[in-house]
């Protein structure tokens, strides 16, 4: 049995998840694997780098016992509905078991078997920028009319939309190494269009991650270009170090620009403040951190900062600095797992980075593939989601398994 014609069904769903806020990517990546354990043979002893994941996992599932959210492990009945794993240090565990799972069933697809496998796939990432870029034109009638004149409901409306265009970032990358790749300029020309309709389509969803990510993915691939051998190290390497300085290289960044007088965007002033707040608390547990998804504590608002404050309108008084979690993975990382965490993830970026092949020996459609989703996902790693959000996990390692199956399909050109 193949796992390609699996993995195409899960990528049928991947538009549909999308659209419907991007949240069941989790989900989506369990039903991907558990037929892998059919075809898939675990590499024993596993690879270095998938331990020390797993050690980090560990590490960050551990810090429940001391974290102020904690809130036991699992609640409800299984068979009554309403059962959940509320421990997010175990959904983010079962997400990486989940993932080694997928990946090793994705290995084992034989070469020129994913034909129209991959074929599906692709289909499937265009039909999400479709509707990524409908909800640009059409996204905020719909959501008014779906939602009527509730402004709460609307904006949880327009962030699904949001969530959407960042899933549709991570399926970007794909597509662009596939259409890149094929011979002749009229491809170049379709290349450049997709660039040019994503990026007015998340200036218009309001998506400033997904724009960075964009940036950040042609900078990858430059890197990829003029580092043909040693490319992934560099950037691997990078991520690394801004993740282990990351209190101090934030907070010189951020120190710079008051300094200069810089006067940012309100949503990235917001940011600002947050990341502020969390280098702060780093400070108080530097070493072991305050526990997962400790942030969530953090009820600290405007009013409790006078000089913050005073920027703003009055009604700002009430709001947490930190919104549930610091919109930076990196701080989060250092504020709940402390130096320990910081230290064991960058290391394992490091492991992997001088792991992967040099770019050079990969398929130019591949090569770009993976420099362009590790861009992608520096972005949202650093301006969007929870540290600890399974759902975004499941759908990097899904775009991995997407790149994989790629990889596999035979093409000519090189």
């Amino acid at each position: 049995m193949s796992y390609a014609p699996i993995l195409a069904a899960a990528f049928v769903l991947w538009p549909v998840i999308g659209l419907l806020g991007a949240q069941g990517y989790g989900p989506l990546l369990a039903i991907a694997a558990l037929p892998a354990l059919a075809v898939a043979r675990p590499k024993m002893p596993p690879a270095v780098y998938a331990l020390m994941a797993l050690v980090f996992v560990g590490w960050a599932a551990l810090s429940d016992l001391w974290s102020p959210a904690s809130r036991g492990f699992i609640s409800g009945h299984l068979l009554e509905g309403d059962f959940a794993i509320r421990a997010a240090g175990v959904r983010i565990l079962l997400t990486a078991l989940f993932g080694m799972m997928a990946v090793a069933g994705a290995l084992q697809i034989r070469q020129g078997t994913a034909q129209r496998s991959a074929r599906v796939m692709l289909g499937a990432f265009a039909v999400q920028g479709l509707l990524v870029a409908a909800s640009a034109v059409i996204g905020g009638p719909v959501v008014a009319m779906i939602y009527g004149a509730d402004a709460l409901e609307q904006a949880k409306g327009a962030q699904n939309i949001a969530r959407n265009a960042n899933a549709f970032m991570i399926a970007l990358p794909v597509l662009l190494a596939y259409l890149v790749a094929r011979p002749g300029w009229k491809w170049r020309v379709v290349t450049a269009g997709l660039v040019l309709a994503s990026i007015v389509s998340v200036i218009y969803d309001d998506t400033d991650s997904a724009l960075i990510g964009i940036a950040f993915m042609l900078a990858a691939a430059a890197v990829v270009m003029l580092a043909p051998k040693t490319g992934y190290r560099w950037l691997l390497c990078m991520v690394a170090a801004y993740i282990a300085s990351a209190p101090v290289l934030i907070g010189s960044a951020v120190n710079l620009i008051t300094q200069l007088g810089i006067q940012l965007p309100a949503s990235f002033q917001s940011r600002v403040w947050s990341w502020q707040l969390v280098i702060s608390k780093s400070v108080e547990k530097p070493i072991i951190g305050h526990g997962i998804g400790a942030s969530k504590t953090w009820r600290d608002t405007y009013a409790d900062h006078p000089a913050w404050l005073a920027q703003l309108p009055d009604f700002w008084s009430v709001y947490p600095i930190v919104p549930g979690h610091p919109h930076n993975m990196a701080l989060q990382i250092w504020a709940e797992t402390g130096l320990i965490g910081a230290v064991l993830t960058a290391l394992t970026l490091v492991v992997i980075g001088f792991r992967l092949p040099a770019p050079d020996t990969f398929r130019t459609d591949i090569r770009y593939a993976i420099a362009g989703l590790i861009g992608v996902v520096v972005s949202l790693f650093s301006f969007s989601y929870n540290v600890w959000n399974d759902s975004f996990w499941a759908s990097i390692i899904l775009a991995v398994c997407g790149i994989i199956l790629l990889a596999r399909r035979e093409r000519t050109s090189l």
